[in-house]
Parts: C-alpha cells; sequence; structure tokens
C-alpha cells in the first residue's frame, strides 16, 4: 500500500512541514516557482498526483457532511485519504505561512544584497539537476527535450515588457489566472513572470489595492472584486486542469517530461544570474507607488561583476547555497525513507 493509504507517521509529518517552508520560500523568490524546490525534495510527483486526485467525488463527500450522517463522514474521511489531503494540506499551509513570514525579509534581501541573494539562490538550485536526472527511465534522444524547456524560462525573459500594464476584462483575468498557477507548478518557472507577459502584473496589484482600499474606506469596489473573482476561478481551474495534463504526462511519459523539466531548471539559472543592471528592469509599482524591486531584478539584464570583492562574494553565497541544497536533497531522501 501506498503511504497516501496508510497515513503519515510523526516523521512523514515532520519532513512535509519542512518541504512546504522551503516551497513556500521558493515562490518569493523571483525567477523561480514551488515547483522547482518540491522536484528538488523528491516530492513533486506526489504534489501533483494530490491535486489530480481533487475531483467531484470530493465536492461531493464535502457536501455529503450536510447530511450529518454517519455514513457521510465515514466516507469524507475516506475521500480524504484518497486525495492525500494531509500531505497536501501540510503543504499548502506551512508553504504560505512561509512565504508571508520571510516576504518583509526577502525584500530586505533582494534590495540591499541582490548579487550574493541571488547566488546563493543558484546554489541551490544547481545541484537539483540530478534528482529529475535520475528520475529518467530511458535517455537517450529524450534528453534534447532539455533544449526546449531551456528555451521557454530564459526566453521569457526576453519578452518582459518595460511597463507591464492591463485590462478589466474578466475572461482575460480568468485566463491570467489559469497560465499563471500552470506556471507556478512547474518547476523554474514562475507565475508572476507570466503575469508580466501577458500584461497583467500590474493590473493584478492594482485590483487588490483598490479592492482593499475600498474596504478600508468603507464602500464595496465591485469592478475590483469581479476581476479578482474571475483570476481566483482561472487559478482554480487552471490547477485542476494543468495538474491532470502533468499527471497523465508523468505517467505516459515521464522521462520525456524530466528531461523538459531539467531544461527549465537549467533556464531559470539565466534569469537568477546574479550581477544584474537592475535599472533596466521592468517598472512594476505596488499600492504605495513603489517600484517592485523583486520584479526588477527578475527582468533586468545580465552583467559581469563589477568588482573582484563583489566576485568572490557572490562565490562565497554560491558555496552556501549548494551546502543547503545537498542538505535539501538528503532531507528529500529522508522523507522517503519514513
Amino acid at each position: 500500500m501506498t503511504e497516501q493509504k496508510k497515513g503519515m507517521s510523526g516523521k512523514s509529518i515532520s519532513l512535509t512541514a519542512v518541504n512546504g517552508a522551503l516551497i513556500g520560500l521558493a515562490n518569493i523568490i523571483p525567477g523561480v516557482s514551488g515547483g522547482t524546490f518540491a522536484l528538488i525534495l523528491g516530492i513533486f510527483d506526489r504534489m501533483v498526483n494530490a491535486i489530480n486526485a481533487i475531483s467531484l467525488q470530493t465536492v461531493k463527500a464535502c457536501l455529503g457532511l450536510l447530511t450529518f450522517r454517519k455514513e457521510a463522514l465515514d466516507g469524507f474521511k475516506a475521500e480524504l485519504q484518497r486525495i492525500d489531503a494531509l500531505f497536501l494540506g501540510i503543504l499548502v499551509v506551512t508553504a504560505g505561512i512561509c512565504a508571508m513570514a520571510l516576504a518583509f525579509l526577502m525584500e530586505y534581501l533582494l534590495a540591499e544584497q541582490t548579487a550574493p541573494t541571488l547566488a546563493f539562490f543558484i546554489g541551490l538550485i544547481v545541484p537539483s539537476v540530478a534528482v529529475p536526472y535520475t528520475m529518467m527511465d530511458k535517455k537517450g534522444m529524450r534528453l534534447l527535450l532539455v533544449i526546449p524547456g531551456i528555451a521557454l524560462t530564459a526566453g521569457i525573459s526576453f519578452i518582459m515588457p518595460d511597463n507591464a500594464g492591463g485590462t478589466d476584462s474578466p475572461l482575460v483575468a480568468a485566463g491570467a489566472g489559469a497560465l499563471a498557477i500552470s506556471a507556478m507548478i512547474l518547476p523554474g518557472i514562475s507565475g508572476s513572470f507570466v503575469l508580466l507577459v501577458l500584461g497583467q502584473y500590474q493590473n493584478f496589484i492594482a485590483k487588490i489595492t483598490a479592492f482593499l482600499s475600498g474596504l478600508t474606506a468603507g464602500k464595496f469596489e465591485v469592478a475590483a472584486f469581479f476581476w479578482l473573482a474571475a483570476f481566483g476561478l482561472g487559478l482554480v481551474v487552471g490547477l485542476w486542469l494543468f495538474t491532470k495534463v502533468l499527471a497523465w504526462l508523468l505517467k505516459k511519459a515521464k522521462s520525456a517530461t524530466m528531461a523538459f523539466l531539467i531544461g527549465l531548471i537549467i533556464g531559470s539559472l539565466f534569469v537568477l544570474w546574479p550581477f544584474k543592471d537592475v535599472s533596466q528592469g521592468a517598472t512594476v509599482v505596488d499600492r504605495h507607488g513603489e517600484v517592485k524591486q523583486d520584479v526588477q531584478i527578475a527582468t533586468a539584464k545580465n552583467k559581469m561583476p563589477d568588482s573582484v570583492g563583489e566576485g568572490v562574494v557572490g562565490g562565497v553565497a554560491l558555496l552556501l547555497g549548494l551546502g543547503g541544497s545537498f542538505g535539501m536533497i538528503a532531507l528529500g531522501k529522508r522523507r522517503e525513507e519514513a
């Protein structure tokens, strides 16, 4: 029986919580998705399969609780076990908590210590290429799929608009949400990057600002609410559809899929190159009218270090990141043995 059917031990729960925290950290790194760390930690397959398992059967089981019947409660418990809800719930909650807790620290590091911070992230990511490679049952010509993966991730940075506007169409909002959440699952691609390419990043920020400001002033911004609702619907639908496609690919063409994912990871290294001309990045502003530093970094032009000292500091940060990555890989192996 699989771990999902047996439940999770205390050790496995603790490791899953740590994995979720690391994925939350990844989600606030410019140019990197939580899928990258999920792959490093060896939980990518399980995460995708858990999300893919959620279906109408899950909805019916939840609605059945309204009858207050014992059979409905038993069915609900069985459904939670079927979709690996404990694993997925721990992952989502700890990822969210970590992302919120570290957001301010990350904002400071990216603004004041840009090069060493990005070098550290590269160190974290480089060894992760070995993880999907070892998961490939067959290699050979399938490794050529690394090339389009690299082109997709690195290519996004070349087509970023200097300024990200947007449209008020709910249909566009739903489509942007669906594409953004799909990118977040894939290793190496950031959902915020996709929103930038679609010209919806600044619009997304503006709608949240308008809605929250309206509530603070005692007003209900209907237009902003419907746009955000459409965006949220797109997130849910995109997540559901894309995970089904990805689960099918992992089942039918796992080696080819893993080769493509390797390309996505390698391509993300170009985006995270530590030495950048930040002034050339996309000028997206937050609700206070301040330029989003993380977006500028993610879209800035790469350059060589300005001095030997800057290069040395970046190198030390890179080594620290490598050490952290090997630690995460070891953590992933312990999770598998739990």
